[in-house]
């Protein structure tokens, strides 16, 4: 992001708009790919359809999971990944993005 001074700002994103759709989804395809390298594909899919009525606070719980989650991504991707998944639509991609890997 850069701020009026054309700086870099390296401030973690607070809502999900601040991150770019592209980033969203590159994020969403990490998260699938090492799902289906550890041979976690059911158990994934179930989770997030089991938590997609539920899933700003399923994205709460990935706090709670921190040490799990952080397994996959690192300090900065971590908070983006939470915010992304407080989006219904993100959750059915991360779905579709683990079946078309599977």
């Amino acid at each position: 992001m850069l701020n009026p001074n054309n700086e870099l700002n390296n401030e973690i994103p607070t809502v999900l708009e601040d991150i770019p759709e592209a980033e969203q989804r590159a994020l969403l395809e990490k998260a699938a790919t090492w799902i289906v390298r550890r041979s976690l594909t059911t158990p994934a899919i179930i989770a997030l359809e089991t938590c997609k009525p539920l899933n700003f606070l399923g994205s709460q719980f990935l706090i709670a999971f921190s040490p799990f989650v952080q397994a996959i991504f690192k300090g900065e991707e971590y908070h983006k990944f939470a915010l992304i998944l407080e989006k219904d639509a993100n959750v059915e991609l991360l779905i579709e993005l683990i079946e078309s890997q599977s």
